[in-house]
């Protein structure tokens, strides 16, 4: 994160320095952020609304006084819930993954898991909590009005994409246990024991490649705000803006959730499967332009 800090002091520096050129705008942001999950498949649903936080740089380049470019660089923590098991909705399949301390193991519809022992500490998945940083590229088409007292108003609209840079889950559900098959490892089992024991693991990870949430997220965003000239050549501004999320916000097929179908007896185990699962953004910023 001091990586990043830094990254947008010297991003915001070297915009400063094209400043005196009137053409040039730039300036910090911050605001609150809301989201939900756009839920396309019956294996799971969202629980409530998540929020997050952003704050960046942010600029402007102007053709001419009314048409411009507007873009920057922010960092944006994020967090929302979903629910993958329900005690009170059968509809659910059971999902389940192996795990140890707090990372998750991988797992592969052929080889199962490997490099652990043959019985290991399970997790009978029901809610998920996931706590996610992101760095955003923003870049908007402005339309402003021409100064109308000491204010002007504007409107934006383009591509806010986002950059997974770590996440971490909060999971809630049931003690299970995983059993390798090893001679057959795509017929390994999980199961829980009765009486069902719930329990809470934090920080978890998956100790895949992929992390649960898609690497790359894009959106179509339509913003509006106005701005103050308060002083001088320096702005204070205020925008809401929607994202409409266009691309998966969640990895469609998991490297480490495993759904369980069949009978008891007869049961089967695959990777996760959820499809295209896109996530919308309401973004509240204000800042300052220089």
């Amino acid at each position: 994160m001091k990586k990043l800090l830094s990254l947008i002091l010297i991003a915001g520096l070297g915009l400063n320095a094209n400043a005196q050129d009137k053409k040039f705008q730039v300036g910090l942001v911050l605001g609150p952020t809301f989201n939900w999950t756009k839920i396309q498949t019956t294996k799971i649903e969202r629980n409530g609304i998540g929020n997050g936080f952003t704050i960046g740089v942010g600029g402007n380049y102007l053709f001419n006084e009314n048409i411009g470019l507007a873009s920057g660089l922010q960092f944006d923590l994020e967090s929302f819930q979903l629910n993958y098991g329900s005690d009170n909705n059968t509809a659910f399949n059971d999902v389940f993954y192996a795990y140890s301390d707090t990372d998750i193991h991988k797992y592969d519809d052929k080889d199962g898991i490997k490099d652990i022992p043959d019985s290991s500490a399970a997790f009978l998945l029901h809610t998920r909590k996931f706590r996610a940083k992101y760095v955003t590229l923003p870049i908007f088409l402005k339309f402003q009005t021409n100064m109308i007292g000491q204010f002007k108003y504007y409107g934006k609209f383009g591509l806010r994409t986002s950059f997974l840079a770590g996440v971490r889950m909060d999971d809630e559900g049931y003690d299970a246990k995983y059993m390798r098959n090893n001679d057959d490892p795509a017929q390994s089992d999980f199961y829980t024991t009765t009486p069902l024991t719930s329990l809470k693991v934090e920080n978890m990870k998956p100790d895949a490649i992929k992390k649960g949430l898609a690497q790359v997220r894009t959106a179509i965003g339509i913003y509006g705000g106005a701005e103050w000239n308060f002083t001088g050549n320096t702005f204070l501004y205020g925008e809401i803006g929607f994202n409409y999320g266009i691309t998966p916000a969640l990895y469609q097929k998991s490297s480490h959730l495993v759904e369980r179908t069949g009978e008891p007896g007869d049961y089967s185990y695959s990777q996760l499967d959820i499809k295209n699962n896109p996530q919308h953004i309401i973004e509240l910023k204000i800042g300052l332009l220089f």
